[in-house]
């Protein structure tokens, strides 16, 4: 058995999850004398390949793309390219089992749960005709399954899936694995890129979060802004908090349509998904939609004048109040802290 972490590389340094897919890879190979690897596809692939082999990859599979300067982004479709990719590397690594060790007959390969992921997991499962469980929370291997656990009906259930078959795929959710270094000495195979027209899509432009902020799944410290906030004196109170505590600012459902706030904060079931250290959620009443996106969130504060808001019955901590009147006092505390 092998377990492989598929890594797109499209950035200067490597995300935060695809560290966390990483460790899992390694922890999972560790508790069943598995074989790791990393597959890097994308166009800083050659990069970030010693920094796979940091955290636990052996075997390193690189396919790097060509970048048009002129179209600001990679000149093929990246999530066409991992597809593509997957399938070609299967077919090598395959042939090199069948020499070495045909007794290692199962690979499981495991994503980060991105938005890019979420596009190309059932292509890839399709092409490689392998069961896909998504957005999984935790998971391990007895030997004959991939037994995980995922959130289901919007984070009320906690599900138990098995899955078997000589190729696994799994999509793990960001923010919940620490990261945890595993120097190994790695052997590095490098491939040309297929040609394929697969899903007929081109990628021109890598778009980034606006504004100065990360994207909300990398993010340690996450300030949700509900109905609670409903002018610019609210805004601003939580622009300051959030400088304070270095948090980035994520967004329910009304301020969405609202067009207070940028769609690209949305949290909840149509929105991201994230899991933060820590939750800080302002006048948000904890409907099921929005809960579905941060429940996996390590600390979560609710801070809402409604005792009866169901935020509570998630919160670590609650605090019944005014916002306009608890936002400035903790500003104040953090400010004097802080001088």
């Amino acid at each position: 058995m092998r377990v492989c972490a598929v890594i797109p590389c499209f950035q200067e340094e490597l995300r935060s999850s695809s560290l966390e897919v990483l460790t899992k890879s390694a922890a999972v190979a560790s508790s069943s004398s598995a074989h790791v690897e990393a597959w890097l596809v994308g166009p800083t692939a050659e990069k970030h390949s010693s920094k796979a082999a940091q955290y636990g990859a052996a075997t390193l599979r690189l396919m790097e793309l060509e970048v048009d300067s002129e179209a600001k982004g990679v000149n093929v479709s990246l999530g066409r390219r991992i597809v593509d990719t997957v399938d070609e590397f299967m077919t090598h690594s395959a042939a090199e089992l069948d020499a070495n060790d045909p007794s290692e007959d199962s690979t499981l390969l495991l994503f980060d749960n991105t938005e890019l992921t979420k596009d190309i997991l059932g292509a890839c499962g399709a092409r490689l005709d392998a069961p896909v469980i998504p957005d999984v929370v935790d998971l391990s291997w007895d030997g004959h399954h991939c037994i995980a656990q995922r959130p289901t009906y919007a984070s009320k259930v906690m599900s138990e899936v098995h899955a078997e078959g000589s190729v696994i795929l799994c999509s793990i959710r960001a923010g919940l694995f620490e990261p945890i270094e595993k120097p190994v000495e790695a052997t590095l195979h490098r491939y040309k890129a297929p040609e394929s027209d697969l899903l007929g899509q081109v990628l021109k432009e890598l778009v980034a979060p606006e504004g100065d902020t990360v994207d909300l799944t990398e993010a340690p410290i996450i300030i949700g802004v509900g109905r609670g906030i409903n002018d610019e004196t609210g805004k601003d109170l939580v622009a300051k908090l959030a400088s304070l505590i270095r948090g980035e600012i994520a967004i329910s459902r009304a301020h969405f349509e609202s067009g207070m706030y940028s769609h690209t904060l949305l949290v909840g079931q149509s929105g991201k998904v994230v899991a933060p250290r820590l939750y800080l959620a302002l006048g948000i009443s904890g409907s099921i939609q929005h809960v579905a996106g941060m429940s996996e969130s390590h600390t979560i504060i609710a801070i809402n004048k409604d005792p009866e808001a169901p935020i509570f019955d998630l919160a670590d901590l609650g605090i019944v109040g005014d916002l306009y009147q608890i936002l400035p006092a903790l500003i104040h505390a953090l400010e004097s802290t802080k001088a």
